[in-house]
């Protein structure tokens, strides 16, 4: 069975809760990505921060984005799971939480990688097709 370590992009970018969002956004833009992983001093994953936050929580509500920081903008409680999270079980806490970008951790929660449904997605062809020859 297809597990987070699978299908999870290792090494996610991430940012310290104290960044600015003018920054954060300037990262996202370098690695041409729609999320970012958000950490305290100690690397500890303390939320995401998605393309979708910053309109919602920043630019719809007329903030200043290079004065506020990510910590104050970020998706909390965090939905983390650790590598060996059942695919099936990933894709229940996206459907049950709505999150769609769930940071992979160590058992220290430090993020290790990263799984969107993008991730998921580029397993629905193979999938897909082994349940038709099951039939």
């Amino acid at each position: 069975m297809l597990k987070a370590f699978d299908v999870m992009v290792p090494n996610p970018i991430q940012v310290k809760a104290n960044t600015t969002v003018f920054d954060a956004i300037k990262t996202m833009e370098k690695h041409n990505i729609a999320s970012l992983i958000v950490t305290d001093e100690n690397d500890i994953v303390l939320g995401v921060v998605t393309a979708k936050d910053l309109i919602l929580r920043v630019f719809a509500k007329g903030l200043d984005p290079k004065t506020t920081r990510i910590i104050d903008i970020v998706s909390r409680p965090v939905t983390v799971v650790e590598p060996n999270t059942l695919l099936k079980d990933v894709i229940n806490l996206m459907i049950g939480t709505g999150h769609g970008h769930i940071p992979v951790v160590n058992k220290s929660g430090k993020a290790i990688g990263i799984v969107t449904i993008d991730d998921i997605l580029k397993f629905v062809p193979e999938l897909l097709e082994i349940a038709e020859i099951r039939k």
